[in-house]
């Protein structure tokens, strides 16, 4: 078990590098607190286009296609 080991699907998560989401799963934000999750639903805030269900990222928020 390292330093930065990676946090598995429904563990508690930040989304920094110290406290991050394994694979390909997401840490959906509420506040400073999270979970992994797969995807981010519509609504969400993101980064990129992978990281919500629909494949859309515009303005650092999920929009559904």
């Amino acid at each position: 078990s390292g330093l930065f080991q990676c946090k598995k699907l429904g563990e508690t998560c930040h989304k920094t590098v110290f406290d991050r989401c394994c694979g390909n799963t997401v840490c959906q934000l509420k506040g400073f607190k999270g979970k992994c999750v797969r995807c981010l639903s519509a609504g969400s805030r993101c980064i990129k286009n992978r990281e919500c269900c629909h494949g859309k990222c515009v303005l650092f928020k999920c929009k559904n296609k």
